[in-house]
């Protein structure tokens, strides 16, 4: 049996789930935030469709850091930074020491046998001559 897709901010509260709002201002700013869906609700509705009217909602919201509007939205848990790898690894969940450890050992065991790129390459053009 399907489930009831979650679209109206009342359907994220009831469902534990939270909209991050990400500043599309890439090279001068990279703040975000979760939104406050108490906030979101008493100016639109618990009942806004947040698929049908997220553009209208972007419009609306403007980066507390730099001012600019329209920023890109991740949707995720109510309280828990998103683990997904975005750009230039921007939101990663961090590892313990010693799993940083494991993996350069692991990285360190599997490129022993490897040999260096050493002359020149085959084919392909040869610049400088």
């Amino acid at each position: 049996m399907p489930s009831r897709p979650i679209r109206t901010l009342e359907d994220f509260r009831d469902t534990g789930r939270a909209i991050r709002a990400h500043c599309s201002h890439y090279y001068v700013c990279s703040h975000e935030a979760q939104l406050r869906l108490e906030m979101l609700a008493v100016h639109l509705g618990w009942t806004f469709d947040f698929y049908d009217g997220r553009e209208h909602l972007a419009g609306r919201l403007r980066c507390s850091v730099c001012g600019y509007y329209f920023p890109d939205f991740a949707l995720g848990h109510a309280g828990k930074p998103p683990e997904f790898s975005g750009t230039h690894g921007a939101g990663t969940a961090p590892l313990s020491q010693d799993e940083l450890v494991a993996m350069q050992r692991a990285r360190v065991l599997n490129t022993a046998s490897e040999m260096p790129w050493v002359g020149k390459r085959k084919g392909g053009r040869q610049f400088g001559r």
